[in-house]
């Protein structure tokens, strides 16, 4: 069998309360069916397997046996890898995911540490089971503009055809589901969002949310200094310094004039040495802090580039264990015809497929496969972290180097007014002596604001010059996304066009009971408006209405075994072939034709079928447990263990 890949294929579903299995049934590849008497819990299995997958059931979806159960264990492969799935049954919805690496058989006896969990709704510091998920089928993890981004829940729900939805609508029946969520639900399935476009509009929201803090950054600077950025400017500030520094000329000479006066007063020299001693040790003291601070920043920036480095390698990890396990699907066992250390020939053994072929060492291909999925995820969350780390550091970096200017600014002040002490000798013996101290300190601190007001404007002109450069690259990335969109309409062509002759082959197989499916000349459907029509007819029987989404979900199926292009995970759920009163023999042509299409196929694929009208001539081996009756539902409970009478049955 081929795989194209997404493939998603359920292997095992367990159900659990507390240490109590109430069912565990393996799956296969192909055609499942579930069968039983209507009210005798398939129903409730198919909703176990969708909340299992990471699907989210309100509070009416869960029959009063199921809300019994307490976990929901379910074994799959995403890509041929193998995870266990394990959700708490929660009515409150939205609850996490635990993912092991391997098979049930290991999960089970596996410790805390080999799990996984992931919260429901992504965060800044953690990333969701949704995205887990997609990582492992190698799905786009893809954001649409004005929702929250894409969920396997909103994936699964265009992949489960359940009883309570209604027949026309093509997605699963949800409360909040907005028009440009859907269409790019069912855009990304056809193989029509680019990753590129998803790179692009991700680095378009950044810089966007970049443009936007810079835009606040600059407003709060107005708003505390008053003006705007006109009054800011590097040549306003540079023609008041100008005025400062002469103003300080004058009162500097000024004030040695009055002191040259009193230079023959012994208590002056000694005054002026006694403050040049005191500014010294004050210069010295911010020389030190400077040095230290900078010793701080070598240090931080040591640390980003090492850690820039290391996520560089963790990439490179992941990049080169994908390209490994494709390359051993492909390449297979290596065996050699002659030995790489003397040359000899080597003989042929038995085993050779579970064994090395040259050293006989016995081979755990499975074992290896399970290991995939954990190191993945183990990759990927270490990649999470050290970026975040990195955010901690550049934070880190910035605060050291604002203290460092600060320092450097106060350094460069002290400096200067010992550099001025000391060229001359001070006398504080008069008032006017002291009158022009304080003119001077006073000029000196203006100075000093100028210097700030001088980072202040340079942060300005950087700040808008950013806003400049942002803009132009947000211009430039909506131009690339505009032509890349624009190339991707004859994908989303080629793949609906597909779709539809699928769809419309399935229809022309139905019993002739709608007039409108013999000979259909086209199918339109709507991902945003959530419909689907026959020649533009909307008004078939309440029956015919179930055959046409059924046609038009497994056509979905069949072109996406048909074009490895599509991103659907050719994976199906149905439970409504006997809903709005479907006669039998429709039912069982249904059946047929599905399993004929599955058998046809050579890629790997799952149907889910839930019914209570079997067609006799299935072949035994698509059966999926028992056949489920009212009286011994799906669920075991055991009898009397929870409180009520007709403990076997299920709904």
């Amino acid at each position: 069998m081929t795989r194209f890949d997404p493939c998603l294929i359920v292997k095992r579903l367990v159900v659990k309360r507390a240490e109590a299995v109430l069912y565990d049934e393996a799956f296969h590849k192909g055609v499942n069916v579930i069968r039983g008497d209507n009210s005798s819990g398939k129903s409730t299995i198919m909703n176990f397997l969708f909340f299992g997958l990471g699907g989210n059931l309100d509070r009416s979806a869960w029959s009063r046996h199921a809300l019994l159960c307490d976990h929901v264990w379910l074994e799959a492969e995403f890509n041929g890898n193998p995870a266990v799935l394990r959700r708490e049954i929660d009515v409150s919805s939205q609850s996490p995911m635990e993912i092991y690496g391997g098979r049930y058989e290991d999960a089970v006896s596996a410790p805390i540490e080999a799990w996984k969990r992931y919260p429901y709704s992504r965060s800044t510091n953690q990333e969701s089971f949704s995205q887990a998920i997609f990582r492992l089928l190698e799905m786009p993890d893809v954001a649409v503009e004005g929702t929250s981004s894409i969920t396997v829940h909103q994936i699964l729900r265009l992949l489960y055809a359940d009883q309570l939805s209604p027949t026309e609508n093509l997605f699963r029946f949800e409360g909040y589901d907005p028009e440009n969520l859907r269409e790019a639900v069912g855009n990304l399935l056809c193989g029509a969002f680019d990753t590129e476009i998803y790179e692009l509009q991700q680095l378009k929201r950044t810089k966007e949310r970049q443009f936007t803090e810079a835009t606040a950054e600059l407003r709060s600077i107005f708003r505390v200094v008053g003006g705007d950025d006109e009054s800011m400017t590097l040549e306003w500030i540079n023609q008041r310094r100008g005025a400062l520094n002469k103003e300080r000329d004058e009162v500097s000479k000024e004030l040695s004039e009055e002191e040259e006066l009193f230079f023959s007063d012994p208590g002056a020299k000694k005054l002026s040495l006694q403050s040049q001693k005191q500014l010294y040790k004050k210069v010295q003291k911010l020389q030190v802090k400077i040095q230290e601070v900078q010793s701080e920043i070598d240090a931080v920036e040591f640390e980003i580039s090492d850690s820039a480095a290391f996520i560089r390698t963790l990439h490179s990890r992941l990049e080169a264990l994908r390209d490994a396990d494709l390359a051993a699907s492909i390449v297979g066992a290596v065996q050699f015809e002659t030995c790489p250390a003397c040359y000899a020939e080597v003989s042929a053994a038995e085993n050779t497929i579970s064994a090395c072929h040259l050293c006989k060492t016995p081979l755990d291909v499975e074992r290896e496969r399970d290991r995939i999925v954990g190191i993945v995820n183990e990759i990927s969350i270490q990649i999470k972290q050290s970026e975040r780390l990195q955010v901690i550091r550049q934070g880190r970096l910035d605060s050291y180097q604002e203290k460092l200017s600060s320092l450097q600014s106060e350094w460069r002040a002290e400096a200067k007014k010992l550099s001025a002490l000391s060229a001359r000798p001070t006398s504080a013996a008069r008032e006017k002596i002291h009158e022009l101290q304080r003119r001077l300190g006073y000029v000196d601190k203006s100075i000093e604001d100028i210097e700030k007001q001088v980072k202040l404007a340079n942060k300005i002109g950087d700040l808008s010059e950013k806003k400049a450069n942002l803009d132009r690259d947000i211009q430039s990335l909506s131009s690339k996304i505009s032509s890349l969109q624009l190339s991707q309409t004859s994908r989303l062509r080629s793949a609906r066009s597909l779709i539809e002759k699928k769809a419309i082959e399935f229809l022309k197989g139905d019993l002739k009971r709608q007039d409108s499916f013999e000979n259909p000349k086209s199918i339109q459907f709507s991902f945003a408006k959530n419909s689907i029509t026959v020649d533009h007819n909307t008004y078939f029987s309440a029956s015919s209405r179930v055959i046409l989404k059924l046609a038009f979900l497994v056509g979905f199926l069949e072109a996406a075994l048909e074009d490895p292009k599509f991103r659907h995970p050719r994976f199906l759920m149905i439970d409504i072939t006997e809903d709005k009163g479907i006669e039998l023999s429709r039912s069982h042509n249904f059946q047929d034709q599905l399993i004929k299409l599955s058998n046809q196929t050579k890629v790997d694929h799952q149907v889910i079928l839930a019914t209570a009208m079997p067609w006799s001539e299935l072949d035994q081996g698509l059966f999926v447990g028992r056949h489920s009756t009212r009286e011994e539902g799906t669920l075991e409970f055991l009898p009397k263990a929870f409180g009520f009478e007709d403990q076997g049955r299920e709904i």
